[in-house]
């Protein structure tokens, strides 16, 4: 490995873990442990923030999908079961072997961090309702993590879990199932700030044979989450507006193989319309 400028290259160490920035060794590297001829540092360092910077964008896009989920699946549950309707189990059919979590334990977790949180709109609510344990479901699903709000989806009837699927997405139970699943793997590995853009993905997004965008895409790789945002986001100017931000990266970032995470010949296609984003 070259390395032009050794102090530099201490410096970049004594703030980014080697254990962190080896991850990005092997894709330099044709033979295990060995760079290949006329690699430099400042090779690995510049996919190391293209990585970084990919991150942040996946981190920013997901979230909006996240508050859009949580708000459907709590007016759902709120309109249909009551505020307090996710409290009984007779709501729910989280025995079915795909949730993985009874919904005693998934009650337990909910408690818990209702007794963790600092929000204002929970001490006001207790300040005015004392004699209550349980928050209205539409403020819990503010409290309790995205995690927690997936195997709340999961656990719930199939009836249920088609009926939010279609009226909000307009698609299957099975594919909102998965989908939500792998924001919540995505969104973690982001948080750990760890190699994200040519991973081989352990939870896939199930492709969804009735859009012809999905045709042919590779949902190991993460340029499934980039089309799967594009399927969730539901105000078209903010896909616009992300999708803008990921063709400025990917343009900064030329010279990085794309291939690797997945993008077809027809990506720009798939994703933008062909259009130009700024």
């Amino acid at each position: 490995l070259r390395i032009a400028d050794r102090q530099r290259a201490l410096h970049v160490l004594e703030h980014i873990n080697y254990y962190r920035l080896n991850g990005y060794f092997s894709s330099f590297q044709t033979f295990k442990d060995v760079f290949d001829e006329g690699v430099n540092f400042e090779d690995v360092e510049y996919l190391y923030e293209f990585d970084r910077r990919l991150q942040n964008l996946l981190v920013e896009g997901l979230a909006r999908i996240e508050v859009s989920c949580k708000t459907q699946i709590g007016h759902y549950i709120a309109i249909k079961y009551g505020a307090l309707g996710y409290v009984d189990d007779r709501n729910f059919d989280f025995h079915k072997p795909l949730v993985h979590v009874t919904h005693l334990d998934w009650l337990d977790k909910v408690k818990r961090n209702i007794s963790r949180s600092h929000d204002a709109f929970k001490t006001h609510f207790f300040m005015k309702y004392s004699s209550e344990v349980y928050l209205p479901i539409w403020m819990v699903v503010e409290i309790i993590t995205f995690g927690q709000v997936s195997y709340l989806y999961r656990g719930m009837c199939k009836r249920d879990r088609q009926n939010i699927a279609h009226k909000y997405f307009k698609v299957d139970q099975r594919l909102m199932s998965s989908w939500l699943h792998t924001i919540v793997y995505i969104r973690n590995i982001c948080a750990h700030h760890s190699l994200v853009w040519n991973r081989v993905l352990s939870i896939r997004p199930l492709r969804n044979y009735k859009d012809s965008d999905w045709n042919g895409i590779d949902n190991s790789r993460i340029f499934g989450v980039f089309l799967l945002i594009k399927k969730m986001m539901h105000f078209q100017d903010k896909w616009d507006e992300w999708a803008g931000k990921l063709l400025l990266l990917l343009g900064e970032f030329s010279s990085i193989d794309f291939r690797e995470m997945g993008f077809p010949e027809n990506w720009r296609e798939i994703l933008v319309d062909g259009k130009e984003l700024s």
